[in-house]
């Protein structure tokens, strides 16, 4: 006889990556045949990481991208529509907004804290240590990848252009973006990389010393 395992079990369905569900969300608040422009209105960020979630959506049937009619010369803008494949992927992984939620509700209590940033830091650490065995700044990249932060590197430099958890982070940043600073430390091995919450509009900056 089986004994029935206590507790929750994975939901048996496939998440969208936290960055990916925020541009679905957003078709589906401003659809149908949304061009990429007003997309990046909404959720800031590059374009071209937009762009790479948009193409993504529809390579999993859960997006259709239409010609727009034309202002004139030139291939016309494509809109974007969101399936019912696609509102069926979020309304069946609750997942993403139950996490962003979760990391709201822990920021604030932290925030209250009188060494609130360095709690948050000492937390990004340990959670960077359990993430890699390998730390160095590419392990760094592709962990920050794989949680929607959509990197791009130029030299020591990284540019963050989307966040999964942008409502935390600016409303407490010094807690969340501590957390991501000591994350970024630890899975890098450069205790002197420097995080720098809302360098530009749109985007994050990680200096990397080496």
């Amino acid at each position: 006889m089986t004994t029935p395992r206590l507790g929750p079990v994975r939901p048996q369905v496939s998440p969208l990556p936290p960055a990916r569900a925020r541009v679905a969300h957003a078709l589906a608040e401003l659809g149908p045949a949304v061009a990429l422009s007003a997309l990046v209105d909404r959720l800031g960020g590059h374009p071209n990481a937009t762009r790479a979630h948009l193409e993504a959506l529809q390579v999993a049937g859960f997006a259709t991208a239409d010609p727009l009619p034309s202002q004139g010369r030139g291939r016309p803008a494509l809109g974007f529509t969101l399936t019912a494949s696609g509102e069926s992927a979020l309304r069946g992984d609750p997942a993403v907004s139950a996490y962003a939620e979760l990391v709201g509700a822990l920021a604030a209590h932290l925030d209250r804290e009188p060494d609130a940033a360095a709690q948050a830091h000492a937390i990004g650490r340990a959670w960077g240590q359990a993430k890699t065995t390998n730390p160095a700044p590419a392990s760094a990249v592709r962990l920050l990848s794989d949680l929607g932060f959509s990197p791009a590197v130029e030299g020591r430099t990284v540019w963050l252009r989307t966040c999964p958890l942008l409502d935390a982070a600016e409303n407490h940043p010094e807690v969340v973006c501590a957390v991501h600073a000591g994350l970024v430390q630890a899975t890098s091995g450069d205790a002197d990389a420097a995080l720098a919450p809302f360098a530009v509009p749109g985007a994050c900056r990680i200096e990397f010393s080496a």
